[in-house]
């Protein structure tokens, strides 16, 4: 019943992280909800007659606060962000391109020098700490 409703199961809720998509900040939606629910409490209680019980305007208060909470929370886009690693997902493949232009020379040195010597700067002993690591070479 609840991936019914909610699309996933529950294992995937308590495994993730809820949070809204939309750009606004959530401190404007709560901002948002204390005016509605600040306006209904004096659109429900400026006309009630003294002798009348309290009961009613403060249960017709409350579902109508719970109603904009909820349309406020729909427009920040809920949304569900589950992080699980796979094996062979995080490759990083690195492609050298070791045709004949390669070989020209620029500023001193071959293309494929300087390509050598851009991947030996760290760069791919950064990517291996992080990633797996596949170098290939195509020409």
């Amino acid at each position: 019943m609840f991936e019914f409703f909610f699309k996933y199961p529950l294992a995937a809720f308590s495994r993730g992280q809820l949070l809204f998509a939309a750009r606004w900040p959530w401190w404007i939606m709560l901002a948002v909800l204390a005016a509605a629910a600040a306006a209904l409490a004096y659109s429900a209680f400026r006309n009630r007659v003294v002798a009348a019980p309290r009961v009613k305007p403060v249960v017709i208060w409350l579902l109508q606060s719970a109603m904009v909470a909820i349309l406020l929370v729909l427009l920040w886009q809920p949304a569900l962000s589950v992080a699980t690693l796979r094996p062979q997902q995080n490759v990083v493949s690195v492609v050298v391109d070791d045709s004949g232009s390669m070989g020209l020379r620029e500023s001193g040195e071959t293309r494929m020098d300087q390509v050598h010597k851009y991947l030996n700067a760290n760069v791919l002993s950064d990517l291996q700490k992080k990633f797996q690591v596949r170098l290939y070479r195509i020409g």
